[in-house]
């Protein structure tokens, strides 16, 4: 099986572009579908987060698709253009594709070096690629391995101690605007991972009020009660109190799984006049974006993405390059035992494969002499059966050499001839015709 890769992230593409070639669930779920009805010999999972989405394959050798085939696919099923689709990809096969999952895993190819939430995002696109049989033995392989490096990488080097994230970013840009947050109300629209951990650095500034709302509210409860929300002014709020709850915050957190922005620039103008004028700072850390960004550019209205604090937060993280030099290390070994036992895999099927059809031939020659000997009709000689078994020999030496002797013998001008030969006699422990040479011309031979 060959290993494939292809993957747009946020260091290859900007956020409008990513937007446009994101999945969500249901989507994710029904692209896999099609690929393998496409493909059924393939394997197949889809990763798609904030900053990247990335597509694993695992393919026989020689069958389709290709990674053209692939750029094609991701572009009819996004409707990006396949140009677009092409300059703004990366593609990796075999240990390349291995060792990109596991430095995803890591943490080490986020926007925030040794980013948190990305080990249980890989971990969730597995096991739904799984529950839809899209996983077969080699992802199941390369998967647990990343996950399982991943974490080791994280316990080893803490290589996401001490991180800079986006979020106390955010803290920090809040900070240009607001001189303390006592008095102000903090506003979360979702709830979900990214939500919980952008609130943190929030609430250790001990805000006057955090409220929470998304489309199902007991969700909005149970993260309330997880982050101990239970104070006079916090909670969960009814998704209809939005407008309401717009007007009234002072800083608005936002990262939902919508197809299009939940607030529109028409949605949030006419509500301005009821804010009197106070500043609004505002985070949108979901892909597709939550807040359009023409609101942006309303009055006393601060409003960020994840590629604003992107370049935030890169500026403090060349101080942690031996801490990436370790987790490098520690994953290279692991990518290599990780190919190292799928190849095996691979070649025990192979030679699988291979006695198989070699039994298959000689049944059929088998098959073939026993006839013959049954027609001899008392005609058994010595001399007949010994005739009948050398053809016997011969026609399945011939049936055996037949393919691997027909690829020595093509004229393609690009033929791989120089390779084959060198397989077969390292596979056969045959002598070069240099070695031949020598041996016909030493005189003690």
């Amino acid at each position: 099986m060959r290993l494939l890769m292809l993957g747009f992230n946020h260091r290859t593409a900007p956020l409008e572009l990513r937007e446009a070639l994101a999945f969500d669930s249901d989507s994710a779920a029904a692209a896999i579908a099609e690929l393998r009805s496409e493909h059924p010999a393939c394997e197949c999972v889809l990763l798609s987060t904030c900053n990247r989405t990335e597509l694993y394959l695992a393919r026989p050798i020689h069958d389709p698709p290709t990674i053209e085939q692939l750029r094609g696919f991701v572009a009819g099923r996004t409707g990006v253009a396949i140009e677009t689709v092409e300059s703004a990809s990366i593609h990796r096969e075999q240990e390349q594709a291995a060792a990109h999952l596991f430095r995803v895993s890591a943490g080490l190819d986020s926007m925030v070096l040794g980013e948190p939430q990305v080990l249980g995002q890989v971990k969730r696109a597995y096991e739904s690629a799984n529950d839809q049989g899209a996983v077969g033995p080699v992802l199941h392989r390369l998967f647990q391995g990343a996950i399982t490096a991943g974490k080791q990488a994280r316990n080893q080097t803490g290589i996401d101690q001490g991180r800079t994230s986006v979020s106390s970013v955010a803290v920090a840009f809040a900070r240009n605007i607001f001189d303390h947050f006592g008095d102000k109300i903090v506003l979360a629209i979702g709830a979900g991972e990214m939500i919980k951990a952008a609130l943190a650095p929030l609430l250790r500034e001990d805000p006057k009020s955090l409220l929470l709302v998304n489309r199902t509210h007991q969700r909005a409860i149970d993260l309330a009660n997880a982050l101990g929300l239970t104070g006079e002014g916090h909670g969960a709020r009814p998704w209809d109190d939005l407008d309401t709850l717009l007007i009234e915050a002072d800083i608005i957190v936002s990262c939902t799984a919508a197809s299009e922005p939940i607030i529109t620039a028409g949605r949030f103008k006419p509500l301005l006049k009821k804010r009197r004028g106070r500043p609004l700072f505002m985070l949108d850390l979901a892909v597709p974006r939550d807040l359009d960004p023409a609101i942006g550019a309303l009055r006393n209205v601060y409003l960020y993405n994840l590629d604003d604090l992107q370049r935030a937060v890169k500026a403090t993280e060349d101080d942690r390059r031996e801490l990436v030099e370790q987790c490098e290390d520690l994953l290279s070994t692991h990518v290599a035992r990780c190919m190292g036992e799928i190849r095996h895999r691979d070649v025990g099927r192979l030679i699988k494969q291979l006695r198989q059809r070699l039994h298959a031939m000689a049944e059929e020659e088998q098959g073939r002499t026993a006839r013959k000997l049954a027609a001899l009709n008392g005609e058994s000689t010595e001399e007949n059966v010994q005739s009948l078994i050398e053809q016997h020999n011969h026609r399945l030496v011939n049936k055996i050499l037949h393919l691997p002797l027909s690829q020595l013998d093509r004229s393609d001008p690009d033929a791989t001839l120089g390779f084959y030969a060198a397989a077969l006699r390292r596979l056969f422990d045959l002598q070069d015709q240099a070695d031949m040479a020598a041996d016909e011309s030493d005189p003690g031979s």
